[in-house]
């Protein structure tokens, strides 16, 4: 204020009173623009600050040789080097200098950009960008989550870390049990829409040998294979184990065959999907070592019959956490090897509702998901919705859904990093879309 003065006594010594209000004029003219030039000046700094941020692909810290991944706080969205991205999805990038075009491409997507173009592609598709590529310390940055995502993978942001986690599509499976086959056809558009919007990759539907709908599984699995989806053939009952109750597993195994041999390829069973859980008959208890030969004879005989209709379905089995302290009789051979050897891949039931500590989720399910990596097996962890008499601590159903994915985040990060490692499953359908449902606005 004392300088403005100071300028007004210079003023007034050199013009007359009638030149006054023109020098005001170019005054607050020049202050304007200064004032204008200085506000434009920093709202390009302030929206132009990037925050530093971290990148985890499939649990594995990246480190970046020279341009760092940030947000950019004009668009909000998390800018990585494109090539080492691709890498990690497991993709190649191509780079046209003169172009500025990038093409990363997989075994099943290409997608194509240009930097600066608010437009790429998708395996040929036009997709719009609210961020497009640029080029900063000499490389190519790409927005993650739409590289990520075109590829399939799981994007989440951990804010209170300020992480970026990233999941690749092998291990980013998320599937549920459907034990009411009737559903697919009485609520099928309610269940597709449940499926999508939870980002399913995988269904185990119950199949009613007895009274099942041929045209219902067709319209069903056609529509989820729409959505990229594949189904499982879902059956098991404890007392299978039983010789005489082997017939049923022979009736479930012949009709599906007999339904896929009927069907477009589209409209397939892509495997079968076991559930015999043999500990919970009153034999484990006074004779586990029969129950437990009787299980391994069962197996035996899924395997020959699968074999016998097709071999090329896929046979997954539900097991639990514990069945490793149990040993093949006779031998100190862990019970959950011989299993893995003998089936595709197992769902490891870790029936708990916290990721961490001694009796946590991950804690529960690394010892069979290390011995599926050494075998060559794939696992999926699962958790459950249901209410539980073996206590609150096994089941998520008096929690949010949000606390559940929060929880299940961190197995993902945690389990990612073993090759066997697949993903994820919540059973089951019901109870899982009515916690959904009941949440709070």
């Amino acid at each position: 204020m004392e300088q403005d003065e100071g300028i007004r006594d210079s003023v007034d010594s050199m013009h007359t009173l009638a030149d006054d209000d023109r020098v005001m004029k170019w005054k607050v003219a020049g202050l304007a623009v200064m004032l204008l030039s200085l506000s434009s000046i920093a709202f390009i700094i302030v929206n132009s600050l990037t925050v530093p941020i971290e990148v985890k692909v499939n649990g594995e810290k990246l480190q970046f040789a020279d341009a760092q991944p940030y947000i950019d706080k004009l668009t909000d969205r998390t800018m990585v080097p494109a090539r080492e991205i691709a890498e990690q999805l497991g993709a190649v990038m191509e780079w046209d200098r003169t172009s500025k075009r990038g093409v990363i491409r997989s075994q099943q997507f290409t997608v194509s950009f240009v930097v600066g173009d608010q437009e790429a592609t998708v395996n040929g598709e036009a997709v719009q960008l609210d961020t497009p590529a640029v080029i900063q310390d000499g490389r190519t940055m790409v927005p993650l989550g739409f590289v990520s995502e075109s590829f399939g993978a799981d994007v989440r942001w951990a804010q209170d870390r300020h992480l970026v986690l990233v999941t690749s599509a092998d291990k980013a499976h998320r599937a549920t049990w459907i034990w009411d086959s009737s559903l697919i056809a009485h609520d099928r558009d309610r269940l597709l829409q449940f499926a999508e919007e939870q980002k399913l990759t995988d269904i185990y539907i119950s199949y009613d040998t007895d009274a099942a709908d041929p045209e219902a599984y067709r319209t069903f699995i056609r529509s989820a294979h729409e959505l990229g989806m594949k189904v499982e053939a879902l059956a098991g009952a404890s007392d299978w184990i039983y010789e005489k109750n082997h017939r049923y597993i022979e009736r479930f195994i012949d009709a599906v065959t007999a339904y896929n041999q009927s069907a477009e390829t589209e409209e397939r069973f892509a495997g079968y999907h076991f559930d015999i859980e043999p500990y919970t008959l009153d034999e484990w208890d006074t004779e586990q070592t029969w129950v437990l030969e009787r299980w391994m004879e069962t197996i035996r005989f899924i395997e020959a019959e699968v074999s016998s209709a097709d071999a090329g379905m896929k046979v997954n089995l539900d097991i639990p956490f514990w069945i490793g302290r149990r040993t093949v009789p006779g031998t100190s051979y862990p019970f959950s090897s011989w299993l893995l050897e003998k089936v595709d891949g197992v769902v490891i039931m870790a029936y708990r509702n916290a990721a961490q500590g001694n009796n946590g989720i991950i804690t529960l399910a690394k010892p069979i998901t290390q011995e599926a990596a050494t075998l060559g097996k794939s696992v999926i962890v699962a958790v459950d919705t249901l209410p539980s008499k073996e206590g609150d601590h096994t089941t998520f159903h008096s929690l949010q859904p949000a606390v559940m994915e929060a929880e299940l985040q961190v197995v993902m990060e945690q389990l990612s990093p073993y090759s066997s490692y697949t993903g994820i499953a919540v059973h089951d359908y019901v109870r899982w879309s009515e916690a959904l449902n009941k949440q709070p606005d």
